[in-house]
Parts: structure tokens; sequence; C-alpha cells
């Protein structure tokens, strides 16, 4: 079986990527696909790890590089049940849209190993763009795993965020380089 495992960051898909490599069930690939990561420099961090991740444990990933900071920043409103919400929405669809596309037979995403994101909200968007797109999303709650892969990734020195990615998020946060990045919405 072909799973695509749509990639948040290393530190959150290494721990799901050796468990499918160990049970030797699936042929798994990856999509680093998250055009939410503000600032520009923290989406090349995070893609760094991940191609890092992809060389190591010899696992496919293709990458995306579409950025909509534009529209996170001046659509979305800051509530943070509409912004993930969407961002959710976004990542599945073209998840599952890749997906279908190339032949997978399910797809996945490491959102679902941290205890931060809305699980629930992932599962609904997951199993939406697996039926507008004719492709299986595949459910497994991966939380379990969320310690030993942030150790994994902090063994192998890769890049470690502190914040979500989006550009509000950026902003809820206390990253040490906010104020060069982060532009209050004056709207």
């Amino acid at each position: 079986m072909r799973m695509l495992l749509h990639i948040c960051c290393a530190p959150c898909s290494v721990a799901i990527v050796e468990k499918f490599l160990a049970e030797q069930k699936v042929e798994i690939e990856g999509l680093y696909f998250n055009p939410n990561i503000h600032p520009k420099e923290e989406f090349d961090k995070r893609k760094d790890s991940v191609l890092a991740m992809s060389e190591d444990y010899g696992v496919p990933v293709t990458i995306n590089e579409l950025n909509q900071l534009d529209y996170w920043r001046d659509t979305l409103e800051p509530d943070k049940s509409q912004r993930c919400s969407y961002c959710y929405g976004v990542r599945m669809d073209e998840t599952a849209r890749y997906a279908a596309k190339n032949g997978y037979d399910v797809f996945t995403t490491s959102l679902l190993i941290s205890p931060y994101q809305d699980h629930e909200l992932i599962i609904s968007m997951g199993e939406k763009a697996a039926s507008r797109h004719g492709v299986r999303f595949y459910y497994e709650d991966f939380r379990p795993l969320y310690r030993k892969g942030r150790e994994r990734a902090r063994g192998k020195h890769w890049y470690m965020q502190k914040y979500c990615g989006c550009y509000y998020s950026y902003g809820e946060s206390d990253h040490p380089k906010k104020p060069i990045y982060f532009i209050e919405n004056n709207l």
C-alpha cells in the first residue's frame, strides 16, 4: 500500500516515518506543503530539516513552495478557530489532490502527532478532502509518538520551531525575532 504523509515539520514527522518503516506494511512518501508558514526564513528552516529527514531515512519527499502569507494576513481573521479550519483544510485538500493524482492508496498527516493541534478538526478536514478527491484518509492517533519525535529531532540537531507557523501564531508566540518579521495588521 502506498501512503502519502503530509509533513508539517521534521520533529512531528520522524516518529511516524520510523513507525511505518519498522512495520513494513506501507510504502511511505512525504509531501511538505505548508503555505501558512511565516516568515520565509522559517519555512526554509523547516524545509531543510524535512529534507535532512528524507535523506536520513530514505523516504522521498516532494516540496511544494506555495506561500500564502498575504492571504493569511489580509483575509483571515485573527480568530483561531477560523484560521485553523482554513489552514487544515487547504493542507488536507492539496495532500488528497496530490495523492489521488499520483496513485497513492491513502494519505495522512503529521499534524495528528501534536497535542497542540485540533485533532477532531484535522480528522474532519482530512475526511472531507478524501471524499472530494476519491482517495482514502488514514487516521491514527499519533500523539503517543510526540515526545519520541521531538527527542529524535533534537538528537539529530534538526530545527525545532517555537510556534505553529502562520502569521497570527507568530505574533502570539514569544519568538525572539518577532519584532523583525511581525507587522501589526491595522485593519
